[in-house]
């Protein structure tokens, strides 16, 4: 076991069967296991999809999860990091009219850059994952909270987010400090931003909560390093109050306003 993976190993049979629940799973479902560990979820995992893909960084983990569960039909082991994984090439014919489930109890450490990866992955519609719940707050909060930022954003903009229950650190062995939280995504079918747009999206979010204790105005100008009176003069146009902060900001609006930033940041480096 690696301590720089921040692995707390899941040992309550209730949250699994809360993991399996949530997930919907059905016989004919295909399956990716982010972090399998000593296969506490993955044993029961087997008996409900048609296959089950394991991607598992441990080289130990991984050895003994093969011995375990080699033989079975279904199962199908990756040894290697999650995040360098192509999983259009693991899940080829992966689509929305042939999606793949996703369930893990994800590592601390990395948490939000395996969102980062899945959530632009089209191949997937519905994941359920054991979580920190700072973590998990954060990607279900709505605008005017302390905890809205990047994260909600992102996760908001490909998916729709559930709580499903509390986890205390008891669950795990070794107990981590902080609480956990089972939450579920459901895949959006529909974006409120086209593809082309995503780019300055991310681009108007990172630049409104890079200084997140100032208003927006100055955020933004400090940003893109323009005159705060053009920043000024640009929130003015897409009526947003000179007083707004980041957080005041709703996921539609950054949709609505990511094309009209990027203009606007064009012409910024024009000048």
């Amino acid at each position: 076991m690696h301590p720089r993976l921040s692995q707390h190993f899941l040992r309550d049979p209730l949250v699994v069967r809360t993991i399996l629940e949530a997930a919907d799973l059905q016989p004919d479902n295909r399956a990716l296991e982010i972090g399998p560990g000593k296969g506490v979820l993955t044993e029961p995992l087997l008996e409900r999809v048609q296959q089950l893909t394991a991607v598992e960084l441990d080289r130990t983990l991984a050895a003994r999860l093969q011995e375990r569960f080699g033989d079975h039909p279904s199962w199908k082991l990756v040894q290697g990091d999650i995040l360098r994984t192509d999983l259009q090439a693991l899940f080829p014919e992966a689509s929305p009219e042939r999606p793949i489930k996703i369930l893990g109890n994800l590592p601390y450490a990395i948490t939000s850059p395996i969102f980062d990866k899945l959530l632009s992955w089209p191949g997937w519609n519905t994941g359920v994952f054991l979580v920190q719940q700072e973590v998990g707050d954060r990607m279900r909060s709505r605008p005017g909270s302390r905890s809205f930022g990047i994260l909600s954003l992102a996760v908001q903009l490909f998916a729709d987010v559930e709580k499903i229950r509390s986890v205390p650190p008891g669950a795990f062995v070794p107990p981590p400090r902080v609480r956990s939280m089972v939450i579920r995504l459901r895949r959006k079918s529909a974006r409120v931003i086209p593809d082309s747009d995503i780019p300055a999206f991310f681009d108007l979010a990172h630049a409104a909560f890079a200084h997140r204790r100032k208003r927006l105005t100055n955020s933004l100008a400090l940003f893109a390093r323009a005159p705060k009176q053009k920043v000024e003069a640009w929130l003015r146009a897409q009526n947003v109050p000179l007083t707004a902060r980041a957080e005041s900001l709703r996921l539609e609006d950054y949709a609505h306003f990511a094309n009209p930033w990027a203009i606007f940041r064009r012409e910024i480096d024009l000048t």
